[in-house]
């Protein structure tokens, strides 16, 4: 007993830890990161392009120079590392990325992996994949093709660049082209003002080339002198990558050497070769003093570059000769300052020729004692600094001049000794006598050699006359009258004021006299006649009853009213006249002008303004009418409302005008609308009408929609005042700038990475468009993405600014868009929308970069529909790309596919109405480039392809014929493209088992969903043996097939010596999903099932009994592996025209390793003429498993050993208990 319960136990132990084992978890081998200790890199190369796609032999870069970097690599000897193992490692700052980078690893036998490049922070990560677990002395090389970054290597043109490798790191030394237009530079400076030398500075090889026998030539011009060759300086200088300059030492004159030959300056470098900027510097002196401008040209020369010149300008700034000024004039006093520079060119002169004489109207005299004649010493800038006057009959001796036949008289002035140095002389004159009217005086001075001549304008101040002020509350101006200003004695003075062209009306009791002290002169004094009553457009006269000698003051008011205004003007002029007698009893006059403009407002009686609220479409419009307070027995305002307005209910008020002294306006209380009314009638005139007079101003606001309307850029608005039929005001205007007004359709552009970001803004200014049709057409260079495009409806706020709202527009009930090429093979869109469209919309999409670094990507967009008119707005956008790439990138070339569609029996039987996608590979991304269908003879075709790699599926097959869901990878390798011949199967009729004896047990598969009974198929006495297919791909799992479903080729099996028993048949190329078959009806067709994923297990139908069941050779064929890898197979692209044999076709996404565009290379790129890269090798070793997996054998035959050792227990117990 105690033996049986010991058994037991064990035998309970067994099954507790096979069951254990059966329900544990293994742990997987998980893809680790490789540390950077054991760094993979074994070496980098740097290979950079010029402008022209030449590789730069030169030691010397430009900034944003075309830069591919080839990296090579190698995984270490028993390595152990594992497929999904990563490496990673920072690309140098110095290089920038346009784009993410996907690309393969590749080997000489096939893909060791991928890698990444990320644009954001340049790091590259390498993950390999299970053939480095299959292979040894895996090594391989790595692509990236890029720019150098001038953001990330400015200040010196020297430049570090830090490789990782070997574990440790490789610093590159690049020196960089600096931006400096010319190699060469020139300038000149003149030393001081009336400079006597000029120094020169010359900078050669300020691009740093390499130049051999260097040589600097530089004609002397003219005029000037370099007589010490010697004295020539040279430095070195430093240039920064921007074209900046720092001067070094001055370098040793071993050097270089310099001389002077024929008038040439001639440098030459003994250095046989020269990398580095130098500056020269010399001085040439002034031999000419007539000469005031020299121009000198440099040449820099040697071998290696071509010659490049430099010239500089230098103008001598000399002082004159002989100049005169007028310096300043006293109204008052009628007295004029005058002043003359004399020898401001430091000549010297001879006292003979030292002489200077000066000459005026003779209706002017020489202050007694105002000439002043002062020494001037001059700055570097020219200015002069007066020294102490000189001493007249010591150093200069002045006499009186005259010209009677030139009417001027003036002084002369004789210099007693040898000039060599600047005067300047001052001196005023004074009027002989009153003036009386505006008059010009001209002098003039004579030297020796030179002459000059100054002017001066003096005007009379025996009367003059302003406007001091205005009140337009009463309508009222202020004048004031200023006579004798110069203080003559003047008797019998009579002062007449007029109004020329109407306007005024004189205000008598306003009249205030003053003196020159300000005291207000007693009325005694003078006599004011005006007319009684007083009346508009009459002036007044004062007559004063006693001599006057000083200087008076009249002020006065008047009203105004543009309606008592005759002639053309809209100002109001007020002229004043005196008359006089003088000291001889001579009768004199003079006149004085005043004018008054008034404000806008009161010109035009009104006024009007508006302002637009986009967000709202409406316009507020403000209109202030009988802004003159004029009386108005009718009054009617009609405003225009022009460009489809209309009239919102409710918005219209009027309101009280006030007005500020200075006539502002300004909204005052509300009228009742029961003194007005107002309506719009069938021409859009808006008519406001008051229901009695007015003699007061008025605001009418007002706001208008523009809702339902073609919206332009500007709306203008006319209002007019009326009396009854009579015009009382001028026009009226205003218009309101609409944002965006008139525009229908723009468009942006923005590059993220290999694709460009475009918005299109669609009906911005808010137009209703009927028929609203959007047509972009993109250049070629670029691909549209179908699946990134989305419309929003925008919101405009007030100000006109527009942003994306929301929710999205549906496609296929708000909008449809269809793609499609137009004429000249180029891809375009056309968005309709499903209705009118009143506001604006956001449309975004993608387009994938088909261009070159430097490339332009142009997107011209089209809006037309209508309203009342025809709507047709163009915008074309142009946007300039960069683009980064890796390994295995296509060129700028084109290629197109060729399909050829045919009869799977009968070649020569072409095929219509097959619907193909051709999808490019980018990256992991299949992109769908476009779709056809094939023609009546077959044919279809894709122009304008980028070269790489792409797969081609049918969507729709010919009618009649099954469609073929093989997945096509095609390659463009050259501008010659590819072809594809395709055939199709026919739908044929599936035929009807002949039924058999029945027999006692069937095999019945075992369904996905099992039906109550199944009948189980005989085969006939002789069935035809036909082949299986053999599938390409193995489905995951196996559902029974319905008969919609029923393939139209059945594997039917051999009857064996029992014909009464069925063999259980095994499936050929079983699909993915179907139904349990019904054996009540068979169809006449059957769709050819398309496997959807590549499955791992196929489920064998198990029988319901178990009979007999002979064996069935399904014809199966061998599935070739890929080379270097045995685990795995290795699909190959097909060549143009071929296709791929069935069981052989790659999966979905595979591509060819060896193609350009291969590894998700974003396109477009440019072409590299790369020298041979070695792709690497590896041995063959032992097949081991992959990463996440571990093999399940030992825990089988751990717990298979224990159920046999209990079971063995077992009997033995058993077996002596019975004995």
């Amino acid at each position: 007993m105690l033996k049986k319960k010991a058994s037991l136990i064990i035998l309970a132990l067994m099954l507790i830890v096979q069951y254990s084992y059966g329900i544990s978890f293994t742990m997987p081998a998980k893809a680790a990161s490789i540390e950077n200790e054991t760094d993979l890199i074994t070496s980098v190369s740097m290979t950079v392009y010029g402008a022209g796609g030449q590789v730069v032999t030169d030691s010397v870069y430009g900034q944003d120079s075309r830069v591919v970097l080839d990296y090579t690599w190698s995984l270490p000897p028993e390595h152990g590392y594992k497929q999904g193992d990563t490496f990673s490692f920072q690309l140098p700052e110095q290089f920038k990325l346009y784009n993410d980078i996907n690309g393969s690893l590749v080997s000489g036998e096939g893909d060791v992996g991928s890698f990444t490049v990320s644009q954001a922070t340049g790091r590259v990560v390498m993950t390999f994949n299970n053939y480095i677990e299959t292979h040894d002395q895996v090594r391989g090389t790595l692509q990236i093709q890029t720019h150098f970054d001038r953001q990330k290597i400015a200040g010196s043109t020297v430049q570090e660049i830090v490789f990782p490798v070997n574990g440790g790191t490789q610093t590159v030394t690049v020196r960089f082209k600096p931006d400096v237009g010319s190699t060469i530079s020139k300038s000149g400076v003149a030393e001081g003002f009336n400079a006597r030398s000029i120094r020169w500075t010359v900078d050669v090889n300020k691009a740093l080339d390499n130049v051999s026998n260097a040589v600097v030539t530089d004609p002397i011009p003219a005029g000037l002198s370099l007589e010490a060759p010697e004295a020539i300086e040279v430095y070195a200088l430093e240039v920064k990558l921007d074209g900046s300059l720092t001067q070094g030492a001055q370098i040793d004159g071993s050097r270089y050497t310099a001389n002077v030959t024929d008038g040439t300056l001639t440098v030459r470098f003994t250095d046989p070769l020269i990398s580095q900027a130098y500056r020269l510097q010399y001085s040439t002196a002034i031999v000419n003093d007539s000469v005031d401008s020299f121009t000198n040209t440099a040449t820099f020369a040697g071998e290696g570059i071509s010659p490049a010149l430099a010239s500089a300008t230098v103008d001598i700034e000399r002082g004159g000769s002989l100049k005169k000024y007028a310096t300043g004039y006293e109204w008052g006093a009628q007295t004029i300052s005058w002043a003359i520079e004399y020898n401001y060119n430091n000549r010297t002169i001879p006292k003979e020729q030292a002489v200077l004489t000066d000459l005026f109207n003779d209706s002017q005299s020489l202050v007694g004692n105002s000439l002043k004649v002062f020494p001037v010493t001059l700055d570097t800038s020219g200015n002069a600094v007066k020294g102490s006057p000189l001493t007249e009959g010591v150093e200069y001796t002045l006499a009186p001049a005259a010209d009677t036949g030139t009417g001027t008289t003036g002084f002369k002035l004789q210099f007693n000794d040898n000039i060599n140095s600047p005067y300047r002389l001052e001196y005023k004159t004074v009027a002989n006598g009153r003036v009386l009217s505006d008059t010009t005086i001209t002098n003039t001075v004579t030297g020796s050699t030179y002459s000059d001549q100054a002017t001066q304008l003096i005007r009379p101040v025996v009367i003059y006359k302003t406007l001091s002020g205005v009140d337009y509350r009463t309508h009222t101006a202020e004048w004031k009258v200023t006579f004798n200003g110069d203080r003559y004695p003047m008797k019998d003075v009579r002062l007449t004021d007029t109004f020329p062209q109407g306007g005024l009306a004189f205000i008598p009791e306003t009249v205030v006299i003053r003196s020159e002290s300000g005291a207000i002169v007693n009325s005694n004094q003078y006599e004011l006649v005006y007319e009684t009553p007083v009346q508009p457009n009459k002036g007044f006269k004062v007559n004063f009853k006693s001599p006057v000698t000083g200087t008076y003051t009249i002020s006065y008011s008047t009203l105004f009213d543009n309606s008592w205004i005759w002639g053309t003007t809209d100002n109001f002029i007020n002229n004043a006249r005196i008359d006089w007698k003088d000291t001889t009893d001579t009768a004199r006059w003079s006149e004085a002008k005043g004018l008054f403009i008034p404000r806008i407002e009161y010109k035009n009686n009104g006024f009007k303004s508006g302002s637009y609220n986009a967000s709202t479409k409406e316009i507020a419009w403000t209109v202030g009418f009988n802004y003159n307070s004029k009386s108005i027995n009718n009054p009617e305002l009609i405003d225009l409302l022009q460009a489809g307005q209309s009239l919102i209910p409710g918005s219209l008020k009027v309101y009280a005008m006030t007005l500020a002294k200075d006539g502002t306006p300004s909204r005052g209380a509300e009228i009742a609308n029961s003194e007005y009314t107002y309506s719009v009638n069938d021409k859009q005139e808006l008519k406001l009408a008051f229901a009695a007079p007015v003699n007061s101003p008025y605001v009418l606001v007002f706001n208008t929609s523009l809702e339902g309307q073609v919206i332009n850029s500007t709306i203008p608005n006319t209002a007019n005042l009326w009396d009854g039929s009579r015009k009382v005001s001028k026009d009226l205007t205003a218009s309101v700038k609409i944002p965006h007004g008139g525009e229908f359709v723009s468009k942006s552009g923005l590059q993220r990475g290999d694709k460009i970001d475009w918005s299109i803004q669609i009906n911005r200014s808010q137009s209703t468009v009927k028929d609203a049709v959007v047509t972009d057409t993109p250049s070629l260079n670029q691909m549209l993405l179908p699946d990134t495009f989305h419309l929003y409806p925008g919101v405009t706020a007030a100000n006109g600014k527009v942003a994306k709202g929301g929710p999205e527009l549906v496609k296929g009930s708000d909008y449809t868009v269809v793609f499609a090429e137009n004429s000249e093979g180029k891809p375009t869109f056309v968005l309709s929308f499903s209705s009118d469209i009143s506001r604006p919309y956001v449309l975004e999409y993608q387009s994938l970069i088909m261009a070159n670094t430097g490339d332009k990507v142009t997107n011209r967009v089209n809006l037309s529909g209508h309203n009342n008119q025809l709507i047709s707005q163009d915008y074309t956008k142009e946007t300039i790309v960069g683009v980064s790439s890796g390994s295995g990138t296509g060129s700028g070339e084109r290629g197109a596919l060729r399909i050829k569609k045919v009869d799977a029996d009968d070649n020569l039987k072409t095929l219509a109405g097959a619907t193909f996608n051709l999808y490019r590979l980018t990256g992991t991304e299949q992109v769908l480039m476009a779709t056809k269908t094939t023609d009546e003879q077959g044919s279809a075709v894709f122009t304008n392809l980028w070269l790489g790699n792409y797969v081609l599926t049918e969507t729709t097959a010919p009618a009649g014929y099954m469609l073929d869901s093989t997945e096509y990878p095609v390659t463009i390798q050259s501008a010659a493209g590819a072809q594809l011949s395709i055939t199709n199967k026919q739908v044929m009729p599936t035929a009807t088992p002949s039924p058999s004896a029945t027999p006692d047990t069937g095999a019945t598969p075992s369904p996905s969903a099992t039906p109550d009974t199944v009948a189980t198929p005989s085969p006939s006495a002789t069935p035809d043996t036909v082949a299986t297919p053999s599938p390409s791909a193995t489905p995951d799992s196996v559902a029974t097939p319905s008969p919609s479903a029923t393939p139209d080729t059945v594997a039917t099996p051999s009857p064996s010596a029992t014909p009464d028993t069925v063999a259980t048949p095994s499936p050929s190329a079983t699909p993915d999903t179907g139904a349990t078959p019904s054996p009540s009806a068979t169809p006449d067709t059957v769709a050819t099932p398309s496997p959807s994923a590549t499955p791992d297990t196929v489920a064998t139908p198990s029988p319901s009994a178990t009979p007999e069941t002979p064996d069935i050779d399904i014809g199966e064929p061998e599935i070739p592996v890929g080379p270097g890898n045995p685990a795995e197979p290795q699909p190959t692209s097909p060549a143009a025209g071929e296709t791929p044999a069935p069981g052989t076709t790659p999966a979905p996404g595979t591509v060819n390793p060896g193609a350009p565009g291969d590894g998700g290379t974003p396109p477009g790129d440019i072409e590299l003429d790369n020298d041979d890269i070695p792709l690497g090798s590896g041995t063959d070793g032992g097949t081991l498993p992959q990463t996440g997996e571990s093999s399940p054998w030992p825990l089988y035959v751990a717990g298979f050993g224990l159920i046999l050792t209990g079971f063995t227990l077992n009997r033995i117990y058993r077996r002596k208990k019975t004995e």
